[in-house]
C-alpha cells in the first residue's frame, strides 16, 4: 500500500486485541471486587471498524495499482484471505483433537461453507447457511469481507456516482426485504454501506478533499435511514426482547441495529477528533500500531489458540500464568505466519502467475 496509514494500522492494532480480551473477558473480569467485564463487551463494534477500515485499505490500495486485472486483484485477496485460513484451520483442527485426545469429527457442510465463504453466526443471527469451521466465532466475518471485494471489483468500473447510488439503493432495498425476510443475501448488501464507508473516505483522501460531515453526507444520509428501518423489528418485538435485553443485545434484531448506529456514531467520533487535530491519540490508540501488522492471523487463530485453550491444563499451573502462555503461543505464531510464511508464499506465487515483464 506504500506508506502505510498510522493511524489506521493504529486503529486496526487495536481492534484486533480488543477483540481477543472481549472473548476472554466479556463474561467476566473482576479485580479487587469490581467487575471490569462491560468495558470488553463491544466485540461486534470492533469487527464494524475492520469493516470501516478495509474498505478504505482496498480502495485505496487498488487506486493506487498500476494493474487493475481481476485475475490480479482476485489472486492477491484470495492469498491475503485463504493461505492464512487454510493454516489455522489445520492447526486448530489438530489442536482440538490433542485435546479431546481423538480425532474430532469434521462437520463438511461447515468446512465447505466456510471455503466458499457463506458463514455467519448461528447464535446471532437467522437463516444462516453455515456456521464458523469448527465453531471458530471469530470466522463469521471473513464472508463479509469476501464478498466486498469481489463486489468492489464489479462496481469500480462504474463511474463513482453510479456505483455510490448502487451501494447505497442495495443497501436501503436490503435493509427493507431484511426485516422481513433476513437472510445471507440482503445481510451482505446491507452491510456493504458500512464497509463503503472506508471506500467513501479513501476516495476522499486520495483527491484530497476534506473528510468531513458534509463530503459525506449521503452515506450518513443513506446509514441513517438503514438504521431507522432496523428499528422497526426492535420495537415490534420490544416486549419479547426486554425480558432478557442483557442476552439480546447481542442478537437479531438488536445486533445489526447496533452495527448500523455504532458505524454512524464512530464515524462522526473520528471526523470530530480529525478536527482536534487527533488530540490524545499517540497516548491512546498509536501504540497499538505494533500489533497491526500481524492482526489478521491473530483475529482468526485467538480464538483456539487463547480463548479455548485446554492444553495447558494437565500442567496444574495458575490460570494467570497459562493465559501469558497461550498469549505468547498466539502470538508467536501469528507473528511467524503474517510475517514470515505468508509473504514468502506471497512473493513465490506472485512470481510465478505474474511474472516481471
Amino acid at each position: 500500500m506504500g506508506k502505510k496509514l498510522e493511524k489506521l494500522e493504529a486503529i486496526r492494532g487495536f481492534a484486533a486485541l480488543y477483540v481477543v480480551f472481549h472473548h476472554l473477558f466479556a463474561s467476566g473480569l473482576v479485580i479487587g471486587g469490581i467487575n471490569f467485564s462491560f468495558l470488553f463487551r463491544f466485540g461486534q463494534e470492533a469487527v464494524i471498524l475492520f469493516f470501516i477500515l478495509s474498505g478504505f485499505v482496498i480502495s485505496y490500495s487498488f487506486e493506487k495499482a498500476k494493474d487493475k486485472r481481476f485475475s490480479l486483484f482476485f489472486t492477491k485477496r484470495y492469498i491475503r484471505i485463504y493461505f492464512p485460513l487454510l493454516i489455522v484451520f489445520i492447526l486448530h483442527y489438530l489442536m482440538l483433537s490433542y485435546q479431546k485426545g481423538q480425532w474430532v469429527f469434521v462437520q463438511w457442510k461447515h468446512l465447505f461453507g466456510n471455503l466458499a465463504m457463506l458463514q455467519d453466526n448461528y447464535h446471532t443471527k437467522p437463516n444462516v447457511i453455515t456456521g464458523p469451521f469448527l465453531d471458530n466465532d471469530p470466522l463469521w466475518s471473513l464472508s463479509y469481507e469476501w464478498w466486498f471485494y469481489m463486489i468492489y471489483f464489479v462496481l469500480y468500473h462504474f463511474q463513482p456516482k453510479i456505483r455510490n447510488t448502487i451501494v447505497y439503493g442495495l443497501g436501503i432495498v436490503g435493509a427493507l426485504i431484511y426485516i422481513y425476510y433476513p437472510n445471507f443475501l440482503n445481510r451482505e448488501l446491507m452491510y456493504l454501506t458500512i464497509w463503503w464507508m472506508g471506500v467513501e473516505m479513501s476516495m476522499l483522501y486520495l483527491k484530497g478533499q476534506p473528510l468531513s460531515f458534509q463530503t459525506l453526507k449521503s452515506l450518513f444520509l443513506v446509514l441513517t435511514c438503514i438504521a431507522v428501518i432496523l428499528t422497526f423489528p426492535v420495537v415490534n418485538q420490544w416486549a419479547t426482547l426486554k425480558v432478557n435485553l442483557g442476552v439480546v443485545l447481542g442478537k437479531h434484531p438488536i445486533l445489526e441495529w447496533r452495527h448500523f448506529v455504532f458505524t454512524i456514531g464512530i464515524t462522526g467520533v473520528a471526523l470530530l477528533w480529525k478536527k482536534l487535530k487527533w488530540v490524545g491519540f499517540q497516548y491512546t490508540f498509536a501504540p497499538f500500531q505494533a500489533i497491526a501488522s500481524i492482526s489478521f492471523v491473530l483475529y482468526i487463530s485467538h480464538y483456539f489458540l487463547i480463548t479455548q485453550a485446554h492444553y495447558l491444563d494437565s500442567f496444574g499451573w495458575p490460570y494467570g500464568l497459562q493465559l501469558l502462555i497461550y498469549f505468547g503461543v498466539c502470538l508467536g505464531f501469528s507473528f511467524v505466519l503474517e510475517r514470515k510464511i505468508y509473504p514468502a508464499f506471497y512473493k513465490f506465487v506472485m512470481k510465478k502467475c505474474y511474472p516481471p515483464k
